[in-house]
């Protein structure tokens, strides 16, 4: 499964969703499995917690953060090869960070990284070399101190990030693209700003970008999605107030929650060309792969994975039943660490999948 898939943050573990992916017709895939990847090489437990994990879209790697072992404020990256299990640090000075993501084939991770005023950048782990996200020119509009990396292409040459400041719906409030092989910034959401930007997808190739805003309006706040594509501008979801859950490789196709008045949230796909909107789920969407043939939904249950095609939900994770009262007699003993909750990964895209899912 390809999915850009958006994480259900846990405290202290990461596990990686893995569905085995490759042509039907070298061999049977392996069943879909749940696997914890916050461990070291061997196989033992890590000594701090950690979080945020997210896998590449080939499915060979995932990152995720750590704490300082040592209980300082220091943050750690950590990359860990699901085929062979070798678990790797970014070697890169870290102090509260958020938001680590791959490229297609995990060459590049990209994160944003600070205290007060955190700044995006991106990590080539074949080179060594790390780079700041950053336009030569920021805007003039308003002062500019603190900057999120938000998508990164599954091809690797374009990193999408935001920039802002600390009061309140500034903290994202421009959103620009950098292409890795020239250097150069393009500035995407227009200024003055509709509001805080939530959410960014980038095509396979970069060419075309999509975002959520929470906008302001007379009423309150309003979710609205963007996509510019070779300069032009359209709308997702026109009508409802919706956040975008993610662009597919090529495009042409994009997955969005809308939320309704008495509170539930409904997940629609809407053909780009055309501006066709269907439902595709009853519940939220929470992830989905390159081709949005499959859609990771979450409900009270727990996670299923819908196959568009066929209409068929395979369970993928249950929630626990609540633990049962204890008795007023009942005296505490004390035993060993109760087990960690998983962190889901949100999965970065890939250009080229063929997915063992097709039912």
């Amino acid at each position: 499964m390809a999915a850009h898939v958006r994480r259900v943050s846990g405290t202290v573990a990461a596990a990686a969703l893995l569905l085995a992916l490759g042509p039907a017709a070298v061999a049977a895939p392996p069943a879909p499995r749940v696997e914890r990847i916050s461990t070291a090489t061997d196989g033992s437990e890590l000594t701090a917690a950690s979080g945020g994990g997210v896998i590449s879209g080939d499915g060979r790697y995932a990152v995720f953060s750590s704490a300082d072992p040592e209980g300082g404020i220091d943050t750690r990256l950590y990359l860990k090869d699901l085929r062979t299990g070798a678990l790797t640090q970014v070697p890169e000075d870290l102090v509260y960070t958020t938001g680590p993501m791959l490229s297609g084939d995990g060459r590049y991770v990209a994160y944003s990284n600070g205290n007060r005023y955190p700044k995006p950048y991106v990590y080539d782990r074949v080179t060594g070399r790390t780079e700041l996200l950053w336009p030569e020119g920021p805007p003039q509009d308003t002062s500019y101190e603190l900057g999120t990396a938000v998508a990164i292409s599954a091809d690797g040459r374009h990193v999408a990030y935001t920039l802002g400041n600390r009061h309140g719906d500034d903290y994202a409030r421009v959103l620009h693209v950098r292409d890795l092989d020239t250097g150069t910034d393009r500035q995407i959401s227009p200024l003055p700003p509709e509001g805080l930007i939530r959410d960014a997808w980038l095509s396979a190739d970069g060419r075309a970008v999509a975002y959520s805003v929470a906008a302001r309006t007379d009423q309150g706040t309003e979710g609205r999605i963007h996509v510019v594509r070779d300069g032009h501008e359209s709308d997702i979801g026109s009508g409802f107030s919706a956040t975008l859950v993610r662009l597919s490789d090529d495009g042409r196709r994009a997955l969005f929650n809308a939320a309704a008045a008495e509170g539930t949230t409904t997940a629609y796909l809407q053909d780009l060309p055309t501006g066709r909107v269907r439902q595709a789920a009853g519940t939220a969407a929470v992830a989905a792969d390159s081709s949005l043939r499959h859609v990771l939904l979450s409900g009270d249950g727990g996670l299923d994975l819908l196959a568009l095609p066929s209409g068929r939900r395979h369970p993928v994770a249950r929630r626990a039943p609540p633990p049962s009262p204890a008795r007023s007699t009942a005296t505490a003993t004390p035993s060993s660490s109760p087990p960690r909750p998983p962190t889901w990964c949100r999965a970065t895209p890939t250009a080229s999948r063929t997915s063992s899912y097709d039912a």
